[in-house]
């Protein structure tokens, strides 16, 4: 069903405010998940509402408490999350961020003891991007993927994330390392549908098309050991560099690395810009193959998705989903929560 924009914020904000977060972080975590459902990735959209409200009453998320800088220099800072949900800390880590590279063109981020969600990260990028600066970033988080080779999920879906600035619609690569991600397999089971072939095993090692199978075996890598490969430096920069959880060989919380760039500590932004133009033209106008009716760039479809429904003032979201949020505003967790 079409709901209005400003009614799932609305929605979302009080829901969180309600379970004891501040103004300021629930409309943080609020901004991420719209950002998602207007790109209508939905896997990270509104249906982690309910998942993240259970982790507060299991008192696996902390509410309440301030973010710590452990280290900082002019070129780059190390933050404790201090078991907030990633949204948070990310977001106004990024703003630090945005201040610190202005002075040196270039700082590297790192974040630990993330809980819960790193959220849309290609939102991040797409904040920087628009402050014409390069993102590059990576995240891990507890297990679902399963590496190459093996039947066990000790990764997360570890997603590498690119942000490039340009003068119209920003260069934005999002990917998981996984064929699918856990919040497919979240609002495939919410829904009743089944996930594609070859994309999850079950306990046993077998392949499933089952979500609740899923979620007991593991997700499958993209690209088979490329994926894997892929999957594993994540763990090491997002968990092992900043001290996170690394893989299921070390506890701890999750962890996300990234780096900002301004362009023009190479050289002049229009002359960058003008060469992304140029690749992005030499790539729109390559020879398509049969059956292809237009060739996008990272981030181009995505875009459009955004800007039609920022358009028409609606995102879709299933009945069902609407309809236990509405039921989550009784909830209060005030008393646990930490």
């Amino acid at each position: 069903m079409k709901v209005e924009i400003s009614a799932s914020e609305s929605l979302s904000k009080q829901i969180l405010q309600e379970v004891g977060f501040s103004e300021t972080d629930s409309s943080l975590i609020t901004q991420n998940l719209i950002e998602a459902e207007l790109v209508e990735k939905k896997s990270h959209g509104l249906i982690r509402i309910p998942a993240l409200l259970g982790k507060i009453e299991d008192r696996e998320v902390a509410v309440t408490g301030e973010e710590e800088v452990i280290k900082e220099t002019p070129t780059m800072f190390h933050m404790d999350g201090k078991n907030k949900p990633g949204f948070i800390v990310i977001y106004k880590s990024l703003e630090r961020a945005i201040q610190k590279v202005r002075k040196s063109g270039i700082v590297s981020v790192g974040l630990k003891d993330l809980a819960y969600a790193s959220g849309y990260i290609g939102a991040y990028a797409r904040v920087a991007a628009e402050q014409n600066l390069i993102f590059i970033g990576v995240s891990n988080s507890p297990g679902g993927l399963v590496p190459h080779g093996s039947t066990e999920a000790i990764w997360g879906t570890n997603p590498l994330t690119v942000g490039i600035p340009t003068n119209d619609v920003p260069v934005i690569l999002d990917m998981a390392s996984s064929k699918t991600t856990w919040g497919d397999l979240m609002v495939s089971k919410n829904e009743g549908k089944k996930l594609k072939e070859g994309v999850a095993i079950d306990s046993e090692g077998n392949v499933t098309t089952d979500p609740g199978e899923a979620m007991e075996g593991g997700i499958l890598t993209v690209g088979e050991h490329k994926g894997s490969g892929i999957a594993f430096i994540v763990e090491l920069l997002a968990g092992a560099l900043t001290g996170s959880m690394v893989g299921g060989a070390v506890p701890g919380g999750w962890g996300t690395f990234y780096i900002l760039i301004d362009p023009s500590v190479y050289r002049p932004l229009e002359d960058f810009k003008k060469d992304v133009a140029s690749a992005v033209e030499k790539l729109k106008s390559s020879k398509r193959r049969s059956g292809v009716d237009e060739i996008y760039f990272p981030g181009e479809h995505s875009n459009g998705l955004r800007e039609a429904n920022l358009k028409a003032g609606t995102i879709d979201v299933t009945e069902k989903l609407w309809n236990t949020l509405e039921e989550s505003k009784s909830l209060d967790f005030k008393s646990t929560a930490y």
